[in-house]
């Protein structure tokens, strides 16, 4: 998803195909600063503990990639 954001469609099929938007993406959890602490807990804190730290930091290292 956050490769059609920013390079279009890949499979040439949608409504995006070859329309590089240049959109930033973030995964959730990047804007966990952002987010209440009540409401991240209430919606994410069981789904974060779920996520090793290695996967965590691995998902803001692809993130990372992706937007370069």
């Amino acid at each position: 998803m956050a490769r059609t954001f920013k390079e279009g469609d890949p499979s040439y099929a949608g409504p995006l195909a070859g329309v590089a938007l240049g959109l930033k993406s973030y995964h959730l959890l990047e804007l966990k600063d952002e987010i209440p602490e009540d409401l991240w807990d209430n919606e994410m804190g069981m789904a974060e503990l779920e996520l090793e730290d290695e996967v965590q930091a691995e998902i803001k290292e692809i993130m990372v990639e992706i937007r370069a």
